[in-house]
């Protein structure tokens, strides 16, 4: 239906036109590239919009073609935008770094799942599950953004977003929490107030760091006592109550700042690290580690999981089952019980 041709220019480069019979006549079209592969992409797009307006569709959703290292740039450059931290932006270049090395350069648009299944079966035969499962997390964020993006997208449907297609490393631990003493003694060493009532509302709601510094006023209901998170992770609202503790922290908050927590993403890690160290706290805790140490809370005051489940925002109670362990400060009762006599 279509066909590719090379246009050169005066100073000796070219950039590929696609030439289509529409309507009785011959059309060309720039594809604005010098790369075969997104030429051939923006013509097979091409293809598929007339085809849909002989059948009286309306044109498919414009695609922005790009070549893999060029979404990588411009991927890693939103993520930096919007304040991710050093550590995640080098394990998001890895991750795909590593995809553009078993694929090469290929257009975005063209990876398949079947592609995305094949690296997945390569990165299984070269490195330990946790690993492969760390990378294909990141590449399958990366591959949602592509799809979801708001405005132009780069991708119709992820294809790294497949059932089955990540692994679950065996025995699966939880990341490090604060103990009871710890937790103390990190809201103690807060003296400014507006600091220690965003890590309390972390620690009482188990907030993702998006979620919070992306909540809105209209989003607490104080009448209905509850607070709506908006497209969390899974791509869900979540509803949690609010009880006499959370209501105090958010009574408190300055209501004349245009959000609850009007703070950028990387500072908020800025800030958990500087209190960390203030506390004399030296383990290895992430931000991450409140939304762990709230759900371990809950598991200590013997919450039901499936209703740890819900406050969490899991999609499966799988997910939750990570909490079910039992703390070595927990196991004291349970030995304080045991006796060689009667």
């Amino acid at each position: 239906m279509a066909s590719l041709f090379k246009r050169w220019r005066k100073d000796g480069n070219y950039t590929w036109h696609i030439s289509v019979f529409q309507d009785g006549r011959t059309k060309m079209f720039s594809t604005g590239s010098s790369k075969r592969e997104l030429a051939l992409e923006i013509k097979k797009r091409l293809e598929e919009n007339l085809i849909r307006a002989k059948m009286g569709l309306d044109p498919a959703e414009r695609l922005r073609p790009v070549l893999l290292s060029e979404f990588i740039d411009i991927y890693l450059a939103d993520r930096r935008n919007i304040g991710k931290s050093p550590k995640t932006l080098e394990m998001d270049q890895f991750g795909l770094n590593c995809l553009l090395a078993f694929l090469g350069d290929c257009a975005l648009a063209s990876i398949t799942p079947e592609a995305a299944r094949r690296y997945r079966d390569y990165k299984m035969e070269t490195v330990k599950p946790a690993s492969a499962s760390i990378e294909l997390r990141a590449i399958r964020a990366a591959f949602n953004w592509a799809a979801e993006k708001p405005g132009v997208k780069y991708l119709y449907a992820n294809p790294f977003r497949q059932k089955g297609l990540i692994p679950t490393p065996q025995g699966r631990t939880l990341p490090p929490i604060f103990s009871p003493e710890e937790k103390t003694r990190f809201l103690e060493s807060i003296k400014d107030e507006n600091h220690r009532r965003l890590f309390q509302f972390f620690l009482l709601t188990a907030a993702r760091r998006s979620e919070a510094i992306n909540l809105t006023w209209a989003d607490i209901d104080l009448k209905g006592k509850q607070i709506t998170f908006r497209r969390t992770k899974t791509k869900r609202d979540r509803v949690i109550p609010i009880n006499l503790e959370l209501m105090q922290v958010i009574l408190a908050l300055d209501h004349s700042q245009p959000k609850p927590f009007n703070y950028g993403g990387y500072y908020v890690s800025h800030l958990f690290r500087r209190y960390l160290h203030k506390a004399g706290i030296t383990r290895e805790i992430s931000l991450h580690g409140l939304r762990h140490t709230c759900a371990s809370d809950m598991v200590r005051a013997g919450v039901h999981l499936t209703k740890i489940q819900k406050f969490l925002g899991h999609t499966s109670v799988k997910t939750t089952e990570i909490y079910t362990h039992v703390l070595p400060e927990d196991l004291r009762e349970v030995a304080e019980v045991l006796s060689c006599v009667g």
